[in-house]
This record gives structure tokens, C-alpha cells and sequence, in this order.
């Protein structure tokens, strides 16, 4: 697993210190790609975990710290911003500081001890970016793993070295690619903080021995505290934990504490008061924030809770991160109280090149096998039985649609054990959605074993791997998109496709991508040219078994 990550100069827009600054005791920052805020478009964020040469150009505009400055940086993700309190609270305002990656030659001197650095994704090993970097196959690293080898590479760094922990989702994948020592990274600090942060830091500031990888114990969720400046997006912590119980996710695993709507609101105000006009409510499922026993929903204190964000002054847009659909099945009213509040506040326009204004959040719809749905996800169908879950799925999809919610799915496939069977059910399913004509964006992805979920010693998927079948589920969801998002341009990217599967792909794929490329290339089926396409790659392969069945034994003789 361990990728190539040799450190390597870069030019960039880094300010130099005119001469040595004493520096903060202790540092936080994050890599460019994780700390910055595309115009206030989370998704645009999932650029990063596309190939550098592709996705730089995209997003080298929004790299750069907006409003450059040698204090502390005005918006950071919000789990920085977390652990920014839990310091500051404990060493004192003074010796914290949050830094852009940009400034940190201002910030770190001879009296930084300590820089702690977060992170989601450090070396490109989570759904998306091993998805579609193995699927592009050309254009290098993804952006998130390229801006963490350049921040661990920054001048201020190197030339005081202070002691390095690094936090976050993606601690993980540093551990199992063996790079810790490489990256000169003396913790990796894995869970969250509020109960070890301070005395893991505290040992390190003392040069008291601290685990390499060290596990964080559950906190008291009711002695979280409350961020001190504004996090990107406009992030506020709603609910922490899910306990569904999915078997290929780590917070689902956790059981759910919903933050006290006083808490919330508080954040809000630190979020406008530092200039943040959207707030961001992040959640494993909004729609369970103080939900009742067995996931019934409690649609009065959700309404409560986004009516009284809404009404906020200052706040322009709620942007939303992950729902379910059982919820809005269990008690559709859910929706219709909503929707207004959040239509009203919508950050999705025509004003910014949308066909009309709608809301959205990532909803998980992962397979449309019943028995991977039984034996993985069995709780995420509650209070329903799973036995239903394609039936629900299109239920709640078209609840969804009804009210102008346009989701993002996650459709998952290679996962541990997953049939023909199963992949030919979550196929049904993708056109059963298609034939209601299903208002979404499909994201399908690769199984990868995350830390702390129970198939978290499971097998990863790769492409190589992968069946026609399932090389199908990625294209079959990739033309939908194309034709409900960009209709127009479909003319461009279909000979786009099938130019780039037999002058490129077809060499790096194989021959089971065959039939699903040109399926996104807007060949039918039962097409006589797919037929014929077949058949030629067909007569290509015997042509090249041949030709080798010769030179084996002409080289004998």
C-alpha cells in the first residue's frame, strides 16, 4: 500500500519573514486542500481527491488563502477549530494559533514546540480518491496527497522542527502506508480529543514518551466545547455519531448524542460573527437530531432546529451534510415542514448555473442487494425492515424529488463477499431509479476498510478486481448523471469516452471495462455497433494470443 512519497522542492506564494519570528508554542494548520473554502462549495472540495494535473488546474484559484494576513486564518475545518479549543482553553489564547499553510513562516519560530496538523485524506487511500485516481489512471497523485507532501515540505518546518502530530479521519492511511518516520510525524493522534488531546500534548510539550499511534478514549460528549472562531462552511456540529451500525463505516459504530440547541446556536454566532454568511450543519443523519428510540424521528425539534438557524441574522445559506431515507419514509411531513426553511436558504440556484433551486445532502444508498444489506447494513433500513431496502430506497428518493431535494448517493461496489447476484441487484436498482426518472447524483465508489469499522480488516477493492458487473455500476451511474446534470454536453462526452476506453483504458483496464465504457459512451445494449465493437475486441484478443502462441515457439526453435 505504501505509495511513492519522496519530499521534493515546490514553488508557491509562501511569505518569507523579513527576519526570525519567536513563533506560537504551539501550531495548527491543515494542508491547502482541506483548509481552504472553494467559495463556499463543500463539494467542490471532492475535486481534491482527483489526479493533481486534472483537479490543480480546477481549484488553483481557490488554493490560496483569500485574505493573506500573519495572524490567525479566518475560516478552518471545523474539527481544527475543535481541537483549537480544547488547547486554547487549557495553554491559553496566546500560545495557540491556527494557521494557514501559506503563513506558517510567520507563525512557527523558535518558540514553536508543537504543530499539530489535520487531516482527512494525507496519502489518497479513502472512497473517492482511490476510486477515481486508479479509474483516471494518469495525472498522478490526488491533490490531497500532493498538498500534504508539500506542507510537511515547508521551509519554517524543516528549519525548526518542531515535534509533528498529526489528527484526523486519515491518520490511518500514514500507519498503514509505513510513512510515519519518512514524514517525520512523531504522533499519529487517532479519534477524537476531548478526553486525551491535553495530556498527549502536554506529554509531548515535556518530551514525556507518548504511543506512536495513539487511540483516543470516547468522550463525554457533554464537556465538548464550543469553537472560537469561524470553521469553513460555516460548520456546526448538530449530532455526533450515528449507531446504525453499518459495518463498513466508523461513525455509524458510535452511539449518537445530539448537541443541545443552545450549543448549536452559540456556534452560529461565532461562525457570522467571523464572517461566514452560510452555516454548515454537520451530522452523520440530520434528520435524527434528538430522534426517539429505534430512529423514529422527532420532526418537531428538527424543524425547530433549522427554523431557528434560518432565522439567524446574517445566516444566507444552510448547507447540509448526510441524511437517510427511512426518516422522511417513517413521517413525510418531516419534508414538507423543511423544505421551505431550507429552499428559502438554499446555496443550489439558478443564480449559480443550476436548472432551478433545490436542496441537497449526501444520502448513503451503498448496494441494492437485500442479503449485503442484511449481513452489513441491517440497521440502516430502521425503523423498517431491510428485507425492503431497494423498495425504500426509490420511496424515499422520490419523497425527496417531490419536495426539490436532489441527493448525492454513494453507491458502493466490491464489497467483502459481493455476488454477481448482488452487483446484477444494485444494477436493477440504478435503473429502476432511472426509469423514475430520479433527480440525484450518483457517486459510486470502491470498498475501502476504514479504521475502527467492523470490516475494517477487510480486503480492499481495486479495479483490477473488479468484474464487467461491476465495471458497470461506476458507468451506469456516470451516464445517468450526464444525462439529468449536462444533457447538453453529452455529444462531447460521449465520444469523449469512447475515444479515451480504446486508445487509453482499454490497455489500462482490460477488456471487461469494454462493454460498460461504451454503455457510457451512449451505445445501447442490444446496439448492433456495441455487437460488432464485441466482436472485434473479441478478434483482437485471439489475434494478440495467437501472435504470442507463435513467438513462444519461434523462440524455441
Amino acid at each position: 500500500m505504501a505509495r511513492n512519497f519522496k519530499m521534493k522542492k515546490r514553488s508557491s506564494r509562501r511569505k518569507m519573514p523579513a527576519k526570525e519570528v519567536a513563533g506560537y508554542p504551539i501550531v495548527l494548520t491543515a494542508s491547502r486542500a482541506e483548509i481552504s473554502q472553494y467559495g463556499g462549495d463543500p463539494f467542490r472540495a471532492f475535486l481534491c481527491t482527483f489526479p493533481e494535473m486534472l483537479s490543480r488546474r480546477a481549484l488553483n484559484g481557490y488554493l490560496f488563502e483569500n485574505d493573506p494576513t500573519d495572524g490567525p486564518v479566518r475560516f478552518a475545518p471545523y474539527g481544527l477549530r475543535k481541537v483549537e479549543a480544547i488547547l486554547a482553553n487549557e495553554f491559553g489564547d496566546q500560545n495557540v494559533i491556527v494557521s494557514h499553510p501559506d503563513s506558517l513562516s510567520q507563525v512557527i519560530g523558535k518558540n514553536t514546540r508543537l504543530l499539530c496538523i489535520s487531516t482527512m485524506d494525507p496519502i489518497g487511500l479513502a472512497y473517492v480518491s482511490t476510486t477515481y485516481n486508479s479509474l483516471i489512471g494518469f495525472g498522478g497523485e490526488s491533490l490531497n496527497a500532493a498538498e500534504f507532501k508539500n506542507l510537511l515540505n515547508d521551509p519554517a518546518i524543516r528549519g525548526h522542527d518542531p515535534k509533528i502530530m498529526v489528527g484526523g479521519a486519515g491518520v490511518w492511511q500514514i500507519r498503514d502506508a509505513g510513512l510515519q518516520d519518512e514524514l517525520h510525524v512523531n504522533v499519529l493522534f487517532h479519534g477524537e480529543g476531548e478526553e486525551d488531546l491535553v495530556p498527549v500534548v502536554r506529554a509531548m510539550l515535556n518530551n514525556k514518551p507518548v504511543e506512536r499511534y495513539y487511540n483516543a478514549s470516547q468522550p463525554d460528549k457533554n464537556q465538548v466545547p464550543l469553537i472560537k472562531h469561524a470553521a469553513t462552511y460555516g460548520s456546526v456540529e448538530i449530532t455526533r455519531g450515528c449507531g446504525r451500525g453499518c459495518a463498513f463505516c466508523s461513525p455509524t459504530n458510535r452511539r449518537k448524542h445530539s448537541f443541545p440547541l443552545e450549543h448549536i446556536m452559540k456556534e452560529v454566532k461565532v461562525n457570522v460573527d467571523g464572517g461566514s454568511k452560510s452555516i454548515f450543519t454537520v451530522t452523520e443523519d440530520m434528520f435524527l437530531y434528538k430522534s426517539h428510540p429505534k430512529f423514529i424521528p422527532n420532526t418537531p425539534e428538527v424543524v425547530k432546529l433549522y427554523k431557528t438557524i434560518a432565522s439567524y441574522p446574517g445566516v444566507e445559506h444552510i448547507l447540509l451534510s448526510h441524511a437517510s431515507l427511512a426518516p422522511i419514509i417513517h413521517d413525510p411531513h418531516l419534508l414538507e415542514e423543511l423544505t421551505p426553511i431550507l429552499l428559502e436558504k438554499s446555496y443550489w440556484t439558478p443564480e449559480g448555473g443550476y436548472k432551478q433551486r433545490f436542496v441537497t445532502a449526501e444520502v448513503g444508498i451503498e448496494t441494492g442487494s437485500v442479503r449485503l444489506m442484511n449481513k452489513h447494513m441491517q440497521g440502516k433500513a430502521l425503523p423498517f425492515s431491510v428485507d425492503r431496502w431497494p423498495e425504500l430506497v426509490c420511496q424515499g428518493i422520490g419523497l425527496m424529488n417531490d419536495h426539490d431535494w436532489w441527493p448525492l448517493c454513494t453507491i458502493m461496489t466490491g464489497q467483502p463477499d459481493e455476488t454477481e447476484e448482488d452487483v446484477k441487484a444494485t444494477l436493477d436498482l440504478i435503473d429502476d431509479l432511472r426509469a423514475q426518472n430520479a433527480k440525484m447524483f450518483y457517486t459510486p465508489v470502491l470498498f475501502i476498510p476504514l479504521e475502527d469499522a467492523m470490516l475494517g480488516k477487510a480486503k480492499r477493492s481495486n479495479l483490477e478486481s473488479l468484474t464487467e458487473m461491476q465495471w458497470m455500476v461506476l458507468t451506469k451511474c456516470w451516464k445517468n448523471n450526464i444525462d439529468f446534470w449536462q444533457p447538453e454536453k453529452a455529444w462531447l462526452y460521449y465520444p469523449m469516452f469512447f475515444l479515451s476506453h480504446w486508445f487509453y483504458a482499454r490497455w489500462k483496464h482490460g477488456k471487461k471495462a469494454t462493454k460498460p465504457m461504451m454503455h457510457l459512451s451512449g451505445f445501447q445494449e442490444d446496439s448492433l455497433a456495441l455487437s460488432l465493437l464485441k466482436k472485434l475486441d473479441l478478434s483482437r484478443e485471439i489475434m494478440k494470443e495467437k501472435a504470442s502462441t507463435t513467438i513462444d515457439i519461434l523462440r524455441r526453435r
